[in-house]
């Protein structure tokens, strides 16, 4: 995994989510909830394995991004504090803070000073591989995170995700090819715009993927909205704004147990068609919901490493974002 390219990184991420959904803690966490801790990259696997429970879960699972965590949590939570290097500043906040409050707590890292303190005082520690950009470790962090939430009684989703993991090589390869994919195609019909990512309810997560993806790998701007909201408060807006320089993608789904929105999407879709707004409908093909998700996020992958191409841009420097993280640890956060 070290040294590979920002390219072979995205290509593992099937391999990644396969090879760690396994992971057993070798201990039941007896909690009442859980939070899910982290910023950037780590965020959105949190974020995503929050929506992947979210129809099931018996107990709640919230994602924290913010270093002061909510008055709830307790010595009765389970708080698995994400950070792929370790060092960041906002996480280890939230990592003292949960100490201080006696949560039960999983630190999951490459290393750095979150591995370090969960060592001293004894904490779970699920070690990630090092020498991967953080971002596109969200494999293994997605499959780790709900095989911790399985061990504090949530979902159990890994045989499910399992049985489509073949059918996510498939689609993986085809927007892997030097030419004819989907995901090009959409890099293409992107330049020199800006994207607005709207999801259905279930894919919430997946779309504000898609628009950090896009702001990092392509250095480009990007925005994102999920339904209801976007039907009920944004689309008369965005059928009067005609303009050339910003694209709709509407990502849909289908509907079943953990979805029900996609309707919405679809009436959006024809309502904008009618509009003339410029408007792209994914119809992502999975058979389930928890299928779609996944395939989005190799879709949005794969197409904002093309735009970066594109530009010329090389996808993995994100030297202001390193200058931002080095500022805030000189003000002490």
């Amino acid at each position: 995994m070290p040294g590979m390219s920002t390219r072979d990184q995205l290509f593992h991420f099937t391999d990644d989510l396969e090879a760690s959904l396994d992971y057993d803690p070798g201990v039941t966490f007896d909690c009442d909830n859980i939070i899910l801790c982290g910023v950037g990259g780590s965020a959105v696997s949190g974020d995503f394995a929050a929506d992947c429970c979210f129809s099931e879960s018996v107990k709640p699972i919230r994602l924290s991004k913010y270093p002061d965590l909510p008055k709830w949590v307790g010595p009765r939570t389970l708080a698995v504090v994400s950070s792929y290097s370790g060092n960041t500043a906002e996480t280890m906040e939230m990592y003292r803070q949960a100490k201080e409050r006696g949560c039960i707590i999983v630190a999951v890292t490459s290393g750095g000073l979150l591995k370090n303190v969960a060592e001293g005082a004894g904490d779970k520690l699920v070690l990630l591989p090092e020498g991967m950009h953080p971002r596109h470790a969200i494999g293994f962090m997605i499959g780790y995170t709900l095989a911790v939430i399985r061990a504090a009684g949530g979902p159990d989703l890994s045989d499910r995700i399992k049985e489509f993991i073949p059918d996510l090589r498939l689609f993986r390869d085809q927007h892997a090819l030097p030419r004819g994919c989907l995901a090009r195609q959409l890099a293409a019909d992107l330049a020199g715009k800006v994207p607005v990512v709207c999801s259905d309810s279930s894919m919430r997560s997946v779309a504000f993927r898609w628009k950090t993806q896009i702001n990092e790998n392509s250095k480009f701007v990007a925005f994102c909205d999920s339904v209801p909201s976007f039907s009920r408060g944004s689309l008369a807006t965005w059928c009067e704004t005609i303009c050339d320089n910003y694209m709709l993608i509407l990502l849909v789904g289908t509907d079943d147990s953990m979805c029900n929105s996609t309707a919405y999407l679809e009436a959006a879709s024809s309502t904008l068609s009618e509009s003339e707004a410029p408007v792209k409908v994914i119809r992502l093909g999975g058979e389930s919901t928890l299928e779609n998700m996944f395939r989005a996020i190799i879709l949005g992958d794969y197409m904002s490493i093309y735009m970066a191409e594109r530009r010329g841009i090389d996808a993995a420097e994100v030297r202001p974002v390193m200058q931002m993280k080095a500022k805030l640890s000189n003000l002490g956060y």
